[in-house]
């Protein structure tokens, strides 16, 4: 079955964030026109992140719009829509002492709307 799920995201290392930016940029205009860029990648929104570079400065990946298709879910702990808060008046300091936690999970339950390319 065709499913017709077209990229949104392009997600990349730290390392390629330039390229990528100047891969979607839409006021560039190639001296060449063999480097011109289709229409459909200029869409992607690109999407810089640091700790890929530790798997791979190369590799740089796809991902689909959720509105096309779950493929991460997020979810909180029950009974907590959101962050945490407590506050003590301090005794200690001067001031008033905030503890915020965040019980947060994910996990990616559809593949078909990410791709990974290894890079060169």
């Amino acid at each position: 079955t065709v499913l017709n799920v077209r990229p949104a995201f392009l997600i990349v290392p730290a390392s390629l964030e330039l390229k990528a930016e100047q891969l979607v940029a839409q006021n560039l205009v190639p001296a060449a026109t063999s480097s011109v860029v289709p229409q459909s990648i200029r869409t992607l929104a690109p999407i810089s992140e640091p700790r890929l570079d530790a798997a791979s400065e190369t590799a740089w990946y796809l991902a689909a719009s959720p509105n096309q298709i779950d493929t991460i879910e997020y979810a909180y702990l029950e009974g907590q829509q959101g962050a945490y808060i407590e506050t003590r008046n301090g005794f200690d300091v001067d001031g008033v002492e905030i503890k915020c936690r965040l019980d947060f999970g994910a996990k990616a339950i559809d593949w078909r709307g990410l791709y990974k390319n290894s890079g060169a």
